[in-house]
């Protein structure tokens, strides 16, 4: 075999086999890290120990940058303080989007379809106003059609609720087109759920696969995401993995890592690990994922509150200027935020949402990136 490599900002990325196959992609090799790295390193697990403190049992974080490799934790897996263990599993909640985003540009690539060819070309009658609502208006959150997750019970009771039942795509997207429509389509961005539920459908009768398949197949098996799926109706999360919390009536962290997370499916269902995470988003915004052209596209931003959204990647600016692309994902037990520049690479999860201390969780999230990101 030969080994083609490309290095990109002290990134030595290791391809086996020939240029035909560069994509069935081998490991990341980093060299060791250099001791200036120790004191940056100190900061990002005192960054990652306050995450922890601030009401989420635990936390875990992996940062790939020209530093090398650092990967750390915090706090308790669980409520009887198990230490969490790197290299865990959990739900990334929308970080999903840009997966399912992904799929869908590949498959526009191909020349499956149009970006802006309209929803109701491919999936007649599923949406009002499908003949104007387009494949990118779905992708960038402008189609005007309203968030089914505005009508869940944002209670203990109602995160139970959802743990415990099933949905199909069809239900979800009934609740989004429910609700009054946010604007015309192509109008002003208001983020939607039920955007990427359609989007999931689309892929489904595109591949002919189920949209598990589809992403297992034409994503993580091949840039090697081997920690990575797209759960239907099973409740647990294999091997080692990471427990997540909700708030019950009390004012106490309860357990709510077993879940049907049918509600989240396209727009937030995946599980994976933070190492699978920094690698898609490596490969993603280096173009080995989608051709160039169509990675110009996704980052051509709409602006949002606090952000800038494109076709599934948002555009964070931090206070120190410096801007990261990347995702969040929020789903009930777990915060997680991976957000990556030409250089640096960071994933970080707290195993705890929708409890009292979410706005604390996310300052501190937000803090850990400014260690990274902002760091000379």
């Amino acid at each position: 075999m030969v080994d083609h490599s490309l290095s990109v900002h002290g990134w030595s990325v290791s391809y086996p086999g020939t240029p035909a196959i560069r994509e069935a992609l081998g490991p990341v090799l980093l060299a060791p890290e250099p001791a200036r790295a120790a004191p940056q390193r100190a900061a990002l697990q005192a960054a990652l120990d306050a995450i922890a403190a601030s009401g989420a049992p635990g936390a875990l974080a992996e940062v790939r940058d020209e530093n090398g490799h650092w990967a750390g934790t915090s706090g308790g897996n669980d409520l009887h303080g198990t230490p969490v263990v790197r290299g865990s599993r959990w739900r990334v909640g929308s970080v999903t989007k840009t997966f399912v985003a992904a799929l869908v540009l590949r498959l526009a690539g191909q020349g499956e379809f149009r970006l802006d060819d309209p929803i109701a070309q491919h999936l007649p009658g599923l949406l009002p106003r499908g003949e104007q609502i387009t494949v990118r208006m779905l992708l960038n959150h402008t189609s005007g059609v309203a968030d089914y997750a505005a009508t869940w019970e944002d209670t203990p009771r109602g995160f139970r609720r959802l743990a415990t039942t099933t949905y199909t795509p069809q239900q979800l997207i009934d609740r989004g087109v429910g609700l009054p429509p946010t604007s015309a389509p192509g109008g002003r961005w208001a983020y939607s759920n039920t955007g990427y539920i359609v989007l999931g459908l689309l892929a489904e009768k595109v591949t002919g696969q189920s949209l598990s398949r589809a992403l297992r197949d034409r994503l993580f098996l091949r840039y090697g995401l081997h920690g990575t799926f797209l759960p239907t109706t099973g409740r647990t999360i294999p091997g080692t993995h990471l427990n997540g919390h909700t708030t019950d009536e009390n004012g106490r962290l309860e357990d709510i890592t077993r879940s049907d997370t049918s509600h989240a499916w396209a727009a937030g269902g995946v599980i994976s690990t933070a190492a699978d995470l920094n690698r898609f988003f490596f490969l993603l915004t280096h173009g080995q994922v989608v051709p160039a052209s169509l990675l110009a596209q996704m980052k051509q931003t709409v602006p949002g509150p606090g952000l800038d959204y494109g076709l599934g990647l948002m555009r964070l600016t931090l206070p120190c200027g410096a801007q990261v692309w990347g995702h969040k994902g929020h789903i009930p037990g777990y915060a997680t935020y991976s957000f990556h520049s030409d250089r640096r690479d960071l994933t970080v999860t707290a195993n705890a949402m929708h409890s009292r201390d979410d706005a604390a969780t996310d300052q501190a999230v937000n803090r850990l990136l400014a260690t990274e990101f902002c760091a000379p």
